[in-house]
Parts: structure tokens; sequence; C-alpha cells
């Protein structure tokens, strides 16, 4: 690989965290609804935190749900009953639970493959 390739993947890699992070950072949440008479699903582009919901709780119909863990391993897709014969299914969004902790991990990762490599 040259050297030239080396440096746009890891800029394309540490821009991509950034923005994973800042969607999340800034709550930017653009939202399509879908209502039929029993289902309601919400799809999110980016992440499903909104403005007024604390961080680690997120309203899905009458539920709260509980951040699942480490990015990537979150449910991106959830679906909770939302009264009789009635449920709301939602995608959470491509960066959904990518907080500081992952933004940090994955910049460490990249920072220490560039380092093996170099001193390889």
């Amino acid at each position: 690989m040259r050297k030239i390739h080396k440096i746009r993947l890891t800029v394309v890699l540490l821009l991509l965290n950034c923005i994973a992070y800042g969607v999340n950072y800034f709550e930017f949440s653009p939202k399509i609804e879908a209502i039929s008479e029993s289902t309601t699903f919400e799809i999110f582009l980016f992440t499903d935190k909104e403005t007024g919901t604390k961080s680690s709780l997120l309203q899905v119909g009458e539920f709260l749900q509980d951040q699942d863990g480490f990015w990537p391993f979150e449910s991106f897709y959830v679906e909770t009953p939302k009264g009789t014969n009635q449920h709301t299914g939602r995608f959470r969004g491509f960066f959904t639970g990518y907080l500081l902790s992952e933004f940090l991990f994955y910049n460490l990762m990249i920072l220490a493959i560039v380092v093996f490599i170099k001193l390889w």
C-alpha cells in the first residue's frame, strides 16, 4: 500500500469517527415516521437521541430503552408493544450509542495501527 493511500485511509477513518461522535454529541437526528392503523415505524438516520431525553434513556413507544453496550454491538432496531394489537418499531440510526468512550477507543486503535505500521 502506498504512503498516500495510508494517509487518506487514516484521515477518512478519523473523519468518520468525528462524524459519528458529532451527531450524537449535538443530537442531530433526522426522523422519518410512518404510521398505519396498528403499527408505527420511526426511522432515525444517524442516532435516536432527541433533545430533552437523557443520553442513556431513550423513549420507544411507552418504554424506555437502555443503551446495549459498545458500538457497533447496539440494537439498531427495536420493537415494542404500544397497546392492544399495536406496536412501535424503531430503527435507531447508524451511529446510535456512539459515545465518548467509543470515540476515544476507535481513535486510539487507529493511532496504534498507524504507529505499528510505521515501526514495522
